[in-house]
């Protein structure tokens, strides 16, 4: 007996219902690794924008290791600081006591070099030479954090000439003008130790060309 071919039930069989997509619709595989510009998308007239060049840092105790890693290093990022090492110990300080001459209307400037670690201590000891003597008067304090205060020093002595210096050449005093005087001091010497960390930032970057 022959078996009997099941129904249809008028719903066509898949290999003849299937549609046949056509080539347009067809993806194709990109195996050149080329990416073909999209056409549809609007063109954008007009130059391009050059990107902006960052502006170089300014120089000052903070931002100095920074820029020597950026020449030394080629990194942003300043060298990892040796452990169990407080570095700010060591930060090098030009200082000033300010003194007042109140009966020859005078201003006296004690100029001194110390360190992070020795700065009160060292204040301390240098008012400890003025408290007998009657005719100075303590006022205030100046100082001045910078790379290299021996040299920031000598400059003050060298550019300061309109001042009466002493014999060892760490006082030096000023006629009592006004009560800005103080300052005035203040930021000629910020003005040069600013000066002293630009030539040295220039000297690197020129041995850095030339690779000396």
């Amino acid at each position: 007996m022959e078996a009997e071919a099941p129904e249809n039930n008028g719903t066509p069989s898949s290999a003849s219902g299937s549609k046949t997509e056509s080539p347009s619709q067809t993806p194709v595989l990109n195996i050149s690794g080329r990416v073909k510009p999209n056409l549809s998308a609007p063109r954008i007239r007009g130059k391009k924008k050059k990107a902006p060049i960052p502006e170089e840092p300014r120089v000052n105790p903070g931002t100095f290791p920074v820029i020597l890693s950026r020449i030394l290093l080629k990194s942003d990022v300043p060298p990892v600081a040796p452990p169990k090492t407080n570095l700010e110990d060591h930060t090098q300080y030009l200082c000033f006591l300010c003194l007042e001459k109140p009966a020859a209307r005078k201003r006296a400037y004690h100029m001194f070099i110390t360190t992070e670690k020795e700065l009160g201590k060292d204040y301390d000891h240098t008012r400890r030479l003025y408290e007998n003597r009657k005719e100075y008067k303590y006022v205030n304090n100046i100082s001045v954090q910078t790379v290299c205060a021996r040299a920031l020093y000598r400059r003050v002595q060298k550019k300061f000439t309109d001042v009466e210096w002493n014999k060892l050449g760490n006082v030096f005093e000023t006629d009592m003008i006004g009560h800005q005087d103080i300052w005035g001091i203040s930021d000629r010497v910020y003005a040069m130790r600013t000066e002293e960390h630009e030539r040295l930032f220039n000297y690197i970057k020129f041995l850095h060309s030339t690779k000396s």
